[in-house]
């Protein structure tokens, strides 16, 4: 009878065993960065594979990659800054960036991010990659209280669900190889399926709209604390494809997009690349009405730095 008790006991406390064991070994944050069974690549393409693990994998995992090693220089944004390489802004200014830019990324969350990374360090620029898309306050969530958790408890990450799914994925990507793996983002959706999305999205950020001051206010406080500490700030407004554009005139928010970035201007330095730019007319300039493919955002990074340089 004791025998089989104790035996249940065992079998029950398994998972409490083996789950924060594989979290530990696997470490698909690199949160402790004691192991390295699975390498970095893998494991940033793994927080990729779909729409649910993007927004809080990115967001964890350059806030752990910042507060490790934190550089003066900062990118936040949202999606559309997501591909904006680092290492191509390297080779033309010899600075070292960190790109803080996280898909899903609400202005709060942005917010929160560069008070973040002004307590790891003392910053020496800062760029904000702005859109219309989320400067609404009706999308006033924020992603950030979901990674800050982790910081402010660390145990947490070897007891939530998620972690413990993202180590198996890690795992279950090492051994197959299987594309169908990290490949269930929007952007491996077929045509067809990315016209609805497009379309679905133009809904979804626009159907109901306020205009977010409190969010200028924020940015305010920002502009104000970046002239105090001396540090340069920027904003860069990408290019959406002009159904975007289309879409804002029939809805009647011309006038609310052109509030947006004047309040951006008035800020601080900023560089518009959505106004009038050819590539908005291709639709194969962009994943679906809002985001640049990356070829595109290679050659608008070679632009904006270039000119900084020159400046």
């Amino acid at each position: 009878m004791m025998k089989n008790y104790l035996l249940k006991i065992v079998l029950f406390g398994l998972p409490v065993m083996v789950f924060p064991l594989l979290v530990l070994l696997i470490d698909p944050y690199n949160f402790v960065n004691a192991f390295h069974v699975v390498n970095d690549s893998d494991k940033y393409k793994v927080i990729q594979r779909c729409d649910e693990s993007s927004p809080r994998g990115n967001l964890l995992w350059k806030m752990i990659c910042y507060k490790r090693q934190p550089l003066p220089c900062i990118i936040i944004g949202d999606s559309q800054g997501k591909d904006i390489r680092t290492d191509l802004i390297a080779d033309i200014t010899g600075e070292t960036y960190s790109n803080l830019c996280v898909p899903g990324a609400s202005y709060n969350t942005m917010f929160d991010l560069f008070w973040f990374a002004a307590a790891q360090t003392d910053l020496k620029k800062a760029w904000f990659q702005v859109s219309f898309m989320n400067f609404n306050t009706q999308r006033s969530y924020n992603l950030f209280c979901a990674a800050d958790k982790f910081m402010k408890y660390p145990y947490l990450y070897f007891t939530t669900k998620e972690i413990y799914v993202d180590a198996f994925y890690n795992v279950a990507w090492a051994v197959t190889r299987n594309p169908q793996l990290i490949s269930k983002s929007y952007e491996f959706l077929p045509e067809n399926k990315m016209e609805e999305l497009s379309r679905s999205r133009l809904h979804l950020f626009f159907d109901s709209y306020s205009y977010p001051d409190n969010f200028v206010e924020e940015f305010r406080k920002v502009s104000q604390y970046c002239d105090k500490q001396g540090i340069e700030l920027n904003f860069i407004i990408l290019p959406v494809y002009v159904e975007v554009d289309n879409y804002l005139e029939k809805v009647g928010l011309d006038e609310e997009r052109a509030q947006f970035k004047s309040d951006i201007k008035a800020l601080g330095h900023t560089i518009d690349l959505d106004s009038e730019s050819p590539l908005k007319n291709s639709r194969l300039n962009f994943f679906d009405y809002f985001h640049p493919k990356k070829a595109v955002m290679d050659s608008l990074t070679i632009e904006v730095w270039s000119n900084c340089v020159l400046q």
